[in-house]
Order: structure tokens, then sequence, then C-alpha cells
């Protein structure tokens, strides 16, 4: 019974050391800022092609919005 209780410690010892090595990030690796990861995630479900669409719709949406703007927008009145 004793030597079933010791074993059972060494191993959640041995459970919470490794779970503060793999927390630790060694010094010769950096952790990525949430940014990278999240284009990564996007990397790997979406093609390039999809992404340049989707900036070059937004760069045509703003550009269209911003001549509408100008060209609707009231002289000022003096």
């Amino acid at each position: 019974m004793m030597h079933n209780d010791s074993d059972t410690l060494s191993a959640l010892a041995e459970k919470e050391l490794s779970a503060e090595k793999s927390t630790k990030a060694s010094p010769g690796e950096q952790k990525l800022p949430r940014r990278y990861r999240l284009y990564d995630k996007i990397k790997e479900n979406v093609s390039l092609r999809t992404i340049d669409a989707v900036i070059i719709g937004t760069s045509v949406l703003i550009i269209i919005a911003l001549v509408y703007g100008i060209l609707t927008a009231t002289p000022p009145q003096q």
C-alpha cells in the first residue's frame, strides 16, 4: 500500500516537472506574438490568391468610398 502511494507521488512530481518545462520557453526559442500565430492559422486554411483578392477588394472599396465622398461633398459656405 505504501509503495503504491510513493509511485503515485513520484509520477505526479514528474508530471509537474514536465509541465513546467513545456510552459517555459528555452532561451534560444522566442515565442511568436499572437498576430503571427493568427497569420499562421490563416495561411494554413486560405490560399495566397484568396488573401490577395480580399486585399485588392478592400482597397477598391476604400477608393470608391473616397471618390464618392469627394464627389458628393458640399462646398463650404462663406
